[in-house]
Order: C-alpha cells, then sequence, then structure tokens
C-alpha cells in the first residue's frame, strides 16, 4: 500500500498539468466558516443569532450569485451559460477572470482573497465615511485601507484573524455600517460575476474584436455586466435574492477600489503598470455613469448618490495622506519592497511562459 501511494505521489509530482488543470483546480482554500461566524458573533450578538447567521450564509454565496447571474443571462440575453464553471479557491489575487478554452467548461474565478478584500474594504472605507470628523476612526481606518492596499491587495496575503479581530472592532456595533458593506459586496460580486461570464456569452455569438482595439471587449463586457446588475435592482421584488437600489454604484465603487491599489503600488514601489487589452479605469467608469442613466434604467438613485459621494471623498483623502506620509518618510516600516520585487519577476516569468 505504501508503495503504490508513494508511486502514485511520484507521477503527479512530475506529471505536467494542462493550463485548464491549473485554472479549474489552482490554488488552495482558507475558509473556516465555523471561525468566520463566531467573529461575527462576538461583535454583532445583540443583531444576530447563530441560526440566522447560517440562514443568511446558505441565501447569499457565491453559488446561488452565479445561479443568479446566469439566470438573467437566459433572460435577457437566451444564453444559458450551462458550460460555466466556478473556482473559488485562494490564488492571491483580487482579480477575477474567467478561462475559456473552447474545448472545456470555461472556468470563472473569484478568488478568496477577492472576497475577504472587498467586504473588509467597504466596512473601512464606509465607517470613515460615516465618522469622518472622528479623528479615532480616521486614524484606525485609514491604517486598516492602507494595510488591505499593500500587504493583502498588492502582496497577495490573506488577513489573518487579528487583522479580521481589528477590522470588526472597528465597526462593532455598528449594523448600519455593516449592511452598507454587505449590500455593496453582493453588488460588487454579482458585477463581477457577470462581467466574466458576459465575456463567455460573446464568444459564444462569435463576437471578435480587432487587434488595434482589444480593449473595446471590457467595454462590451461591462456594458453587459451592468445591464444584469441594474435589471436584478429593478426586479428586487421578484427575487429571492436582491440588490438594493442604493447600491446601484458599487461597480464604479470597484473600479475605484483598483484605482486605489494602483496608486498606493505606484506610490509606495514605484510600480507603473500597462494594459493594452483594457480600457483605463477612467474609461470604463464614465463608459459605466453613461449606461445608468439611460431611460431603460428605472429606480430611485438619491441615496446611491449619497453614499458614492462619501465614498469618493475617503478615497480622495486616501490617497493624499498616502503621498504625505510617503514623502515624510513615514511609511518606510511597511515597505517590502523584496517581496515586491519578486511578485513582478513571477509576474513577467508567467507573461513570457503565456507568450511562448
Amino acid at each position: 500500500m505504501d508503495k503504490e501511494k508513494n508511486n502514485a505521489s511520484f507521477i503527479e509530482k512530475f506529471m505536467v498539468r494542462s493550463n485548464y488543470e491549473i485554472f479549474k483546480f489552482g490554488g488552495y482554500t482558507l475558509k473556516n466558516k465555523d471561525r468566520g461566524m463566531k467573529l461575527m458573533l462576538q461583535y454583532f450578538s445583540e443583531y444576530f443569532t447563530e441560526e440566522q447567521l447560517k440562514e443568511n450564509m446558505q441565501r447569499y454565496n457565491l453559488e446561488n450569485m452565479l445561479a443568479l447571474v446566469k439566470s438573467y443571462f437566459l433572460q435577457e440575453y437566451n444564453y444559458t451559460g450551462s458550460n460555466i464553471e466556478l473556482n473559488n479557491r485562494y490564488q492571491r489575487t483580487v482579480n477575477s477572470y474567467i478561462y475559456n478554452d473552447r474545448d472545456n467548461p470555461a472556468v470563472v474565478h473569484i478568488d478568496e482573497l477577492f472576497e475577504s478584500t472587498m467586504m473588509a474594504f467597504f466596512l473601512a472605507v464606509l465607517k470613515w465615511s460615516k465618522d469622518f470628523d472622528n479623528l479615532e476612526v480616521y486614524g484606525d481606518c485609514f491604517r486598516y485601507v492602507l494595510y488591505l492596499m499593500n500587504e493583502v491587495c498588492i502582496l497577495g496575503e490573506m488577513q489573518g484573524e487579528d487583522a479580521n479581530r481589528v477590522m470588526l472592532g472597528m465597526v462593532a456595533g455598528d449594523l448600519q455600517i455593516l449592511q452598507l458593506a454587505e449590500d455593496c459586496y453582493w453588488t460588487v460580486l454579482v458585477f463581477s460575476l457577470a462581467h466574466e461570464v458576459a465575456h463567455a456569452y460573446l464568444a459564444s455569438i462569435g463576437k471578435q474584436y480587432s487587434e488595434k482595439h482589444p480593449e473595446k471587449e471590457e467595454f462590451d463586457a461591462d456594458e453587459i455586466a451592468y445591464h444584469i446588475v441594474l435589471k436584478i435592482i429593478m426586479n428586487k421584488e421578484k427575487r429571492d435574492i436582491v440588490l438594493e437600489p442604493y447600491t446601484y454604484l458599487a461597480p464604479m465603487m470597484y473600479m475605484d477600489f483598483f484605482d486605489l491599489v494602483y496608486y498606493t503600488d505606484r506610490i509606495l514601489y514605484k510600480t507603473v503598470f500597462h494594459d493594452d487589452t483594457h480600457p483605463s479605469l477612467k474609461k470604463r467608469k464614465n463608459w459605466l455613469f453613461g449606461i445608468a442613466y439611460r431611460d431603460e434604467y428605472d429606480f430611485d438613485t438619491v441615496d446611491g448618490n449619497h453614499l458614492y459621494k462619501g465614498f469618493t471623498d475617503v478615497c480622495k483623502e486616501f490617497k493624499v495622506q498616502v503621498l504625505l506620509k510617503m514623502e515624510r518618510g513615514k511609511l518606510t516600516k511597511i515597505l517590502r519592497t523584496e517581496q515586491r520585487a519578486q511578485i513582478r519577476r513571477n509576474d513577467d516569468e508567467q507573461t513570457t511562459s503565456n507568450e511562448i
């Protein structure tokens, strides 16, 4: 028996995996739902019971949201997306993507790091916006957002239990912020899923793009994804899983989130991004704004506009403070230059491998 086990390990070790296997099964899981539930109960026990949290988790989860997105693709575009599968493992990235080689079921990847980071980001930024004049809250939220940008988003490290306790301690008992962050998070998740499914849909109808303007596909995928989001918002009374109207600008917040990541990387590590396949975040965001106010979409935008105004004020303040503190040498201790350089080398090697 031991000999067979050793032979199996030897074969697995030296067997070259296909790209499809890497994308479909790559990564590993760090999730611990029981531990997460216990943490939530410690900080919000006056509002929730364990049974309520379990019921919420069964209703709102990644699999259900993907099923919801697929149902709207069938309704709006007559596209089933039945060949699309999910990879939700930890691959150290806050980006989502779809791998579609036409020979195998397409794989949409939503990283565990994406899930935990986006929720923590919304909690910290919205709390900061709400209590902006409270210096203690201001300082705590700034430091936590900086931690998310540097160690989590740029360096790809999952938040540990200590970091989660700090985050929950910042918003403990503030049910409003918890609900706002959760609602924005689910809208962003649906947008991300719909964006990736849109790529598969565009491929299925034979949509082709000029090599001179490959970014056009991203605009099309954004438009389709946002259409799905807004349709879900408008039809909220017809579905068990709803997106709140005041989160209609959450996809723009998602673009702002990445803008903060790139900005922080540029200030801390002098990283300059070049991407010939994607439009700039500013162009993508402006494109989404143009879609939101089309006559075909009808819902209340007032609360969403107020929420977004406070959100963007905090994002601007964060940029100012990062630059000032970096210029004054106050961020030296958080820099991990060698680790960032290694990530760049790994990215370059991966790009070269893909090109070959």
